[in-house]
């Protein structure tokens, strides 16, 4: 059986930023288990990360590592604010108001001006209104 991070060509890994050819070794692809999980780029799949051949996903998409990953867990006495760690060791933060993830220039703000937020308070008034 190939990796399961092989498709068509490409590596999907989730330790990339987005699918590529140049990782890809089809010695090591195509290799049994032994032989792929000793590629740099693999990591063990989870249901989050590989359903039906599906890029990592989450409750706010697919996230583009390169403005979203964060190497320090970042934290915020926000209500909304949740902390996701990504399959490649990084953090990703996400804003439940938005729905989406939030870009690392976006945490700052989030961690220091919380209690300050246009979208905390949107998302507060909808709770009042459930």
């Amino acid at each position: 059986m190939p990796c399961p991070w092989y498709k068509d060509g490409f590596c999907t890994s989730p330790v990339l930023e987005r699918p590529s050819t140049d990782p890809v070794i089809p010695e090591k692809c195509l290799g049994d288990e032994t032989v792929y999980k000793a590629c740099k780029y693999y990591r063990e799949p989870t249901s989050l990360s590989l359903t039906q051949g599906k890029l990592y996903q989450s409750r706010f998409g697919r996230p583009l590592l390169l403005i979203h990953s964060l190497s320090v867990k970042p934290s915020s006495s926000c209500e909304f604010f949740v902390v996701e760690k990504h399959e490649s060791g990084v953090y990703l933060a996400g804003c439940e108001v938005l729905g989406r993830y939030l870009t690392r220039y976006e945490v700052p703000l989030c961690e220091k001006h919380w209690d300050e937020c246009p979208y905390r308070r949107i998302g507060l008034l909808l709770r009042e209104e459930k």
